[in-house]
């Protein structure tokens, strides 16, 4: 299981009272890693890719959001929480210009050291490296997510006494994502590993060969909305294929588990599904994008296998994030488990919010949720869609509603995208330039890592220019500034 990494003052690591935990042993506990210093912090989180999260409460050597920042620029993929016990606007404004996932009060930080403790006390036993040690590597074994019936989450996949229902057939029992893991795997298991590193029986097979170049966890962008009707299917679709267009070895994921439609809209009727890929691990060497059109992950082909995926999809999704560069993960309308799933492992995530009033209402639900369940909404792009001239609600309106929070523009593109998207032909309103698709790459600018400079390929230029150098900044949308309100 990925260890978290806590950052704080000697004497806070003594007497951990001063930060909101008291009664507790820091050192004791062997999935947190504690560090006093940022220089230590810094330098473990650069050679250690299996970290779950990062909380930083303060140092020695350094501002407390200072270190947040850095060690967020250090590492975009992995989560950073800072403990801001006097929770000032001035705090707030630098944490969220740094990039800082989620700032905590005193008591959100013991409600995530408390649900922390559970999840790695029950998904795991024994092996474990010596906690508190500045700088140790990882305890071997694989990423377990939590039992997210513990968080009140709606739709879990465990039952009320935490046993995981039947594992999908094909899978290995034990494998990431069930309950035992480590005890199957043993220390020498590698963090993260997924179907491809387990042989018959649960054995440690040697690591496949991935095409994700760098062994850095992909990057992870769920669409996602409070309501159904917001455009999520076409919205994703568009993105991934931007994606892959500028050179991102990109997968589209399918987890809308019931009624995803993904193969339709990308007219890839015979892409594999979720259920087909868990019961036959060896299907992931044959995912692979086409050219200009990313590699397609279904949902499954029959409702009623929908639930049984919930279980193993944890070791699915750190699976096809060491594949790939870029995953864009689909989602339903209905907030179940997997969202927790997505939102939790995600680098950025886009909430989409459409025209209708209820629209918003159910965006402000789906928040409040997350704030019970411990996701940070830090990474979030709220974005108004189908806007037009006189539309309703504008990015403004998103904004004020969401307390000022940040809120971008995706433009009404017309019937020309239920046209053209519904027909399974995507590329086609790409390289048309319609303006839902010109407003969507300008957002995806400013969300996919390292793009300035990237090459955007389009399938059939309408202009002599059929490549455009992108620039970060370079254009940002109608309603880039958060609201003033």
């Amino acid at each position: 299981m990925a260890p978290i990494m806590l950052c704080a003052d000697a004497e806070s690591m003594r007497r951990p009272e001063l930060i909101g935990l008291a009664g507790e042993n820091l050192a004791a506990q062997d999935w947190l890693r504690l560090f006093a210093t940022g220089q230590d912090a810094r330098r473990y989180l650069r050679n250690e890719y299996a970290v779950e999260e990062v909380w930083v409460a303060g140092c020695e050597d350094v501002e407390p959001i200072n270190l947040a920042a850095a060690l967020k620029r250090d590492r975009a993929d992995v989560r950073v929480c800072l403990l801001a016990f006097q929770n000032t606007g001035s705090l707030m404004s630098r944490a969220s210009a740094a990039g800082v996932d989620a700032s905590l009060t005193g008591q959100a930080f013991a409600e995530r050291y408390a649900a922390a403790k559970r999840r790695h006390a029950g998904g795991v036993a024994g092996t474990g490296g010596a906690g508190g040690v500045a700088g140790q590597g990882a305890a071997g074994g694989a990423s377990v997510m939590p039992p997210v019936a513990e968080r009140g989450w709606p739709g879990s996949a465990y039952s009320a006494v935490g046993e995981p229902r039947t594992a999908v057939r094909g899978w290995p029992e034990g494998a990431p994502g069930g309950r035992d893991a480590r005890a199957v795997a043993g220390a020498g298991a590698p963090v993260n590993a997924g179907p491809a590193a387990y042989g018959a029986g649960g054995a440690v097979a040697a690591p496949a060969a991935v095409g994700a170049t760098s062994g850095k966890p992909g990057f992870l962008l769920p669409v996602v909305s409070g309501s159904g009707g917001a455009g999520k299917s076409t919205v994703a679709a568009l993105a991934a294929l931007f994606a892959q267009g500028l050179g991102y070895r990109t997968l589209l994921l399918d987890f809308d588990l019931q009624f995803g439609d993904m193969r339709d809209l990308l007219g890839r009727p015979d892409a594999p599904g979720i259920d087909e890929v868990l019961a036959s691990p060896a299907r992931l060497e044959r995912l692979e994008p086409e050219g200009l059109t990313p590699a397609l992950l279904g949902a499954p082909r029959h409702l009623e296998d929908a639930e049984a995926v919930v279980h193993d999809a944890p070791a699915l999704l750190d699976e096809l994030l060491r594949r790939f560069d870029v995953v864009v993960a689909n989602t339903g309308a209905s907030w179940e488990e997997q969202h927790a799933l997505l939102l939790e492992r995600s680098s950025k995530a886009l909430f989409l919010v459409d025209q209708r009033p209820s629209s918003l209402r159910a965006c402000r639900h789906a928040l409040d949720l997350c704030a019970r369940c411990g996701i940070a909404t830090g990474p979030f792009v709220f974005a108004a869609n189908r806007c037009a001239k006189g539309a309703l609600l504008t990015s403004l309106d998103v904004s004020c509603a969401l307390q000022g929070a940040h809120a971008v523009e995706l433009r009404d593109g017309g019937r020309e995208v239920e046209e053209v998207v519904g027909a399974g032909q995507p590329l086609d309103l790409v390289a048309a330039k319609n303006e839902l698709c010109t407003s969507l790459e300008h957002v995806l600018v400013d969300i996919l890592p390292d793009c300035e400079g990237r090459v955007l390929r389009l399938a059939e230029p309408r202009s002599a220019k059929p490549e455009r150098r992108l620039m970060r900044g370079r254009r940002r949308g109608r309603g880039a500034v958060p609201c003033p309100c």
